[in-house]
């Protein structure tokens, strides 16, 4: 083998990686800017009727990379293809609705503040989004802080299985998280698009978050508090917390 070709094969993966960043010029690595639009109502899998979503956009619009207080990319350049789209107040925030904690879920306390809702800061992060260009399920996250709580908390519906491995250097997995119940996937629904073809139409994704846990609970999602940073939390409940999120690339590539 000669010493061009060993370059080229060391060079490879990283071309395959700034791939999807189809639209930089300078041939640099850059994140895929996003268009989010949170539905609601959803639907229950079980008898078809509309449930209220129990996240909302805060009544201002869609979340809009680089519009004042959002930032929405999927992650390229770290290689986890994760959909993050983080808000900060007062410019913009998410309206979260928790109900009563699901009886018996409450391992360690139950936080003052639900059944309640509230407007919040933070993020919300859907894994590993360029998996498939067909329907998947994969987990998805957000951390987030209460207006004048001052502590901030983790909600997750990380059931063990899910198709989309997340691609993440640190344990998916927090002891407690799937219990003493199962945390809900979310399914993702890739949309055709044909950009690339010279149509106009830019890829998207429809995430549904209406799925029932093995015991046949709704969107079950896991609660935590935050105790030390990041470091360590405590289990605050499961709840029931069905969602649906449109993402829309702002920008042609090929996944």
């Amino acid at each position: 083998m000669t010493m061009r070709h060993m370059l080229w094969l060391m060079a490879l993966p990283m071309l395959l990686v700034a791939g999807f960043a189809a639209q930089n010029p300078k041939g640099s690595c850059a994140d895929i800017p996003l268009r989010v639009t949170i539905r609601n109502p959803v639907v229950d899998p079980i008898t078809g009727e509309a449930l209220t979503s129990a996240i909302t956009s805060d009544g201002r619009g869609e979340y809009v990379n680089g519009l004042s207080g959002v930032s929405a990319v999927i992650n390229v350049c770290s290689s986890t293809y994760d959909a993050v789209v983080i808000v900060k107040a007062p410019k913009r925030t998410f309206t979260y609705q928790f109900t009563t904690p699901i009886p018996g879920s409450i391992i360690q306390e139950q936080p003052t503040w639900v059944p309640g809702t509230w407007s919040v800061s933070g993020w919300i992060n859907v894994r590993n989004l360029l998996y498939s260009k067909q329907p998947f399920t994969t987990h998805v996250g957000s951390t987030f802080t209460l207006p004048g709580n001052g502590s901030t908390y983790r909600l997750r519906f990380m059931p063990f299985t899910v198709d989309a491995p997340d691609l993440h250097t640190y344990p998916n997995e927090i002891p407690g998280e799937n219990t003493p119940y199962s945390s809900s996937n979310a399914k993702v629904y890739p949309q055709p698009f044909d950009c690339n073809s010279g149509g106009t139409t830019k890829p998207s994704w429809i995430i549904v978050g209406n799925n029932l846990n093995d015991q046949g609970m709704l969107q079950v999602g896991t609660l935590r508090k935050l105790t030390n940073g990041q470091g360590s939390s405590t289990h605050e409940g499961q709840y029931t917390m069905p969602f649906e999120l449109r993402i829309e690339a702002l920008q042609c590539f090929t996944y």
